[in-house]
């Protein structure tokens, strides 16, 4: 009696070196298709029964370039996953690489937040986990200057 196939014949072929493949493709249209979806103004809030948003207010007096300097330094503890912008950062999940935009306003006392997912209904707490880390950061950090 012959058995024919088995688990080695898997691995031997070359089907499954489209997964990467696929992956790739998918992040590379995902990213493209949610670019009309960016926020770049500051929202005043989340959208009502949102499931992929924070938004909070972090009391803080400084000033806007030693914000934007602790907001880029922030962006380089993320990795490759984050890029910045003074008042706008793109923050992205570390597997499937969701977009998320992290807007943020210096209103002199208090620095105003806003974390929201571009894509899907929810995010399973990452927003308010990011920031979390953010309001962390920015507490632990040493400023020098007030807003004037």
């Amino acid at each position: 009696m012959t058995v024919v196939g088995s688990a080695g014949d898997f691995l031997s072929s070359r089907t499954w070196l489209w997964a990467p493949a696929l992956y790739i493709v998918g992040l590379i249209v995902m990213n493209i298709l949610s670019i009309p979806l960016a926020t770049e103004t500051m929202p005043d809030a989340c959208p009502e029964n949102s499931g992929n948003c924070d938004h909070r207010k972090i009391n803080l007096n400084v000033s806007d370039e030693e914000l934007h300097q602790a907001m880029e330094e922030w962006v380089e503890t993320r990795g490759f996953t984050a890029s910045f912008s003074e008042g706008h950062i793109v923050d992205r999940t570390p597997l499937m690489q969701f977009p998320d935009d992290v807007t943020y306003d210096n209103k002199c006392g208090y620095v105003e937040v806003h974390s929201q997912s571009r894509i899907g209904g929810s995010d399973f707490g990452v927003n308010s986990d990011r920031l979390d880390d953010l309001e962390s950061f920015l507490n632990s950090y040493e400023f020098e200057t007030i807003c004037q």
